[in-house]
């Protein structure tokens, strides 16, 4: 076999193939799961690597030029490198194709399980269903309605870094509370991010599919300059700059802190 590799690489005008190592470096993986928490909306630290193979690749696009004219004609060793967060309450896989020397990182879109990343199809949010506007110097906010005989719970971010939930009472008061307060600096950089992911984008748009049986739980997502409304049971299926603004967003709350970039 490796004659006749040999004997191909010659008539095709490049080097023989070199020795393919049984593992890639490993900031090669590493560099495989930074684009899969990029692209997808993953923390790092939930990615685990699931598969790695060495392939040797029909052309220099690692076999995903298709009929690109500009694929160098020659075989080209690499990997296959599966990826998966075991943590997903969804079936998903990322499958990555790179070069021996880690100069081409590619993701192999048909060998992946997207189940989890599915886009899915919107609506238009209806007028009825658009929230108040923003309270003065808050620069994001939730709206959290599980069911229609409970009333939604309100969680806001203000400019000088309060969180602050709010819940109606029975007696038709607002229970209001601050869960913490967050430094400056992770104000700029969460409405950097906001910027980054262009969550403006999302104004007016509805994923919450319309449905006549138990209504689902769902957020209604603002800031001064776009609102969205999205099921939670479908998060997973939402485009991967909602679902880092998301995570994002959990992250605040829960630790007071945001993401790491890789």
């Amino acid at each position: 076999m490796g004659y006749w590799l040999g004997a191909y690489a010659l008539l095709a005008g490049v080097s023989p193939l070199q020795a393919q190592p049984s593992v890639p470096p490993a900031e090669l993986v590493q560099r495989a799961i930074a684009a899969a928490a990029t692209q997808f909306g993953e923390e790092p630290t939930q990615i685990t690597v699931a598969k790695v193979q060495p392939r040797v690749w029909s052309d220099g696009c690692l076999g995903l030029g298709g009929l690109r004219p500009n694929c160098p004609e020659r075989l080209t060793p690499g990997w296959e490198i599966t990826l998966t967060n075991p943590n997903a309450p969804y079936p998903q896989q990322w499958v990555y194709r790179t070069n021996q020397s880690g100069s081409l990182l590619l993701w192999d879109a048909a060998g992946s399980q997207m189940i989890g990343t599915l886009i899915q199809r919107p609506q238009r949010l209806a007028p009825d269903d658009q929230p108040p506007a923003l309270p003065e110097s808050a620069i994001f906010r939730v709206i959290r309605q599980t069911t229609l005989d409970r009333p939604p719970q309100t969680t806001l971010l203000f400019r000088d870094g309060r969180i602050v939930q709010e819940t109606p009472t029975q007696r038709g008061d607002t229970l209001s509370r601050t869960l913490r307060t967050i430094s400056p600096a992770l104000v700029t950089e969460f409405t950097t991010l906001l910027e980054e992911r262009r969550f403006q984008r999302f104004d007016g748009i509805d994923f919450v599919a319309p449905s006549t049986t138990v209504p689902v739980a769902s957020n209604i997502i603002s800031t001064p300059t776009a609102t969205v409304r999205i099921a939670e049971a479908n998060e997973y299926r939402l485009a991967s700059d909602l679902v880092a603004v998301l995570r994002a967003w959990e992250m605040l709350i829960e630790r007071g802190q945001l993401p790491k970039k890789p």
